[in-house]
Order: C-alpha cells, then sequence, then structure tokens
C-alpha cells in the first residue's frame, strides 16, 4: 500500500496546512519526511534556480545536462540524505517531477520552474531512525535553506535547515 506525505502527516495528527506548499522563494526549499511504521517517505521540492542556475527551458546543451544531472542526483536517495545504517532502509520507490520532459514537471506560466522527489523507503529497524544529515547544500551551492517538516512516532516538528545546521531530527 503506498501511502502519501500528506496521508503520513494525517496519521500523526498534522492539519492539511502542514502539507501545504510554501511560495516559490530563490535559495529556499521544502523538505518533508514522514515515518509510519516501517515506512519512510522524504519529499524535497525546490525552485529549479536553487538545482541548475535558472527556471526557463533548457536552451543549450550545457542547460540540458545541467538539468539531466539535477534530475540524476534527486533521484539518489543516498545525495539526498544520509538514513542510518542501523535503521535497515531500502528504497522500494522514486518519483521525480522535473520541468521540461514531455508531459510531466512543474513549470509555470509564471515563468517559475520547480523539481521534485519523493523517495519511499522500507526500513528494517525503524526505531533506529533518529535523525537524517541532509546531503543537498553540498550539491546545490544556490541553495541557502531547507524548510523541513517531519512527523514521526517521535511527534512534529518544522524547522529550518542551513549548509551549517544540515542534520534532521527525526
Amino acid at each position: 500500500m503506498k501511502r502519501t506525505i500528506a496521508g503520513l502527516l494525517l496519521v500523526f495528527g498534522c492539519g492539511a496546512a502542514s502539507a501545504q506548499h510554501a511560495p516559490h522563494e530563490h535559495g529556499v526549499a521544502e523538505l518533508r519526511v514522514a515515518v509510519a511504521g516501517n515506512t519512510m517517505q522524504i519529499e524535497f521540492e525546490s525552485p529549479l534556480d536553487n538545482l541548475v542556475g535558472f527556471e526557463h527551458a533548457p536552451r543549450t546543451d550545457a542547460e540540458r545536462q545541467s538539468l539531466a544531472a539535477a534530475g540524476a542526483a534527486l533521484k539518489s536517495v543516498e545525495r539526498v540524505v544520509s538514513v542510518p545504517a542501523a535503521a535497515g532502509c531500502a528504497v522500494v520507490s522514486t518519483q521525480l517531477e522535473q520541468p521540461f520532459a514531455e508531459h510531466e514537471g512543474r513549470g509555470h506560466d509564471d515563468g517559475h520552474a520547480e523539481m521534485a522527489v519523493t523517495h519511499v523507503l522500507q526500513c528494517a529497524k525503524p526505531a533506529a531512525l533518529d535523525r537524517l544529515e541532509i546531503r543537498l547544500f553540498a550539491l546545490y551551492p544556490r541553495l541557502r535553506q531547507i524548510r523541513a517538516e517531519r512527523a514521526s512516532p517521535r511527534g512534529q516538528t518544522a524547522s529550518t535547515l542551513t549548509a551549517e545546521q544540515r542534520m534532521l531530527d527525526l
């Protein structure tokens, strides 16, 4: 049974407002993490400018390569976060929403484009999920902060992560 982040957030009593998206803001991205039973879902969403330095359809080979590289990096959960090895987690699905791909993406008429990824993991020892190290700041220097929300059996929190403070307690 596939669960959505909104569904997992509701399991822990978070209202619908918790799962709504913040306004598009360069330098800022969103991360939502939910743990229920042995399932962990990680959602990351960012303005494309944070990841590749532009938000228009790619015009050059270099821009196309940059867009493809950003998508490939986000599809690798290990490039997004460091999950405690003791939890014994394995990725069961990954969904990338990439702008400018046929019938996909989050490009907007107002010139804003976003990229998002959702990873669903099954963990053999979910009690060992105590914190995640967010690795995105090393990949994307234009990323200044990540607004993070998490819901787990330990409760719910929201925090702001930076390159200096990149640990998210679960």
